[in-house]
């Protein structure tokens, strides 16, 4: 995959629903800090039971997700792996590992929240972004069906 540009790497970012609720210009402060990676198959991005001080946008590949030894999901192309563990600062609960050749967004968690630091106007739509995804953890947890912007198709526990 060639280097994607600024641009490129913003138009990506939308796709994700933890950023679909920026605007362009604020898309473009986030993907100017996400660095693009390669990761070989069988290379951890982070483990279980360790701090995770990154967020990734998956390009393209897959990246599995295992707890205990144990394969739960695959996240794949405009999905993210890192996510809680970005916000909450725990250990993570899973291992995130590559499957096969893949390409990531690597966002850095205190480049992040400098980020937000410095641009306090992108608050409300990146915590917009979270409850409509809780909710949508909670909405399925429940066995009802999300409404309409209420979930994602990467609600999945990553770690």
């Amino acid at each position: 995959m060639e280097k994607l540009s600024t641009l490129d790497r913003a138009i990506r970012l939308q796709k994700v629903d933890l950023f679909s609720e920026l605007e362009t210009d604020e898309l473009a402060l986030v993907a100017s800090i996400a660095e693009q990676i390669e990761c070989q198959p069988g290379e951890v991005l982070f483990k279980e039971n360790t701090p995770s001080n990154a967020l990734y946008v998956v390009l393209s590949g897959h990246i599995e997700m295992s707890r205990r030894g144990q394969a739960m999901f695959t996240v794949g192309a405009d999905e993210t792996v890192g996510n809680w563990a970005f916000f909450d600062k725990q250990p993570s609960v899973s291992t995130a590992t590559a499957s096969e050749t893949s390409w990531l967004l690597r966002i850095e968690a205190q480049d992040f929240f400098d980020l937000l630091a410095d641009n306090t106007d992108m608050m409300p739509s990146m915590f917009q972004a979270l409850f409509k995804r809780v909710r949508g953890l909670l909405v399925r947890g429940l066995g009802e069906q999300p409404a309409a912007g209420a979930g994602s198709k990467d609600d999945k526990p990553a770690g």
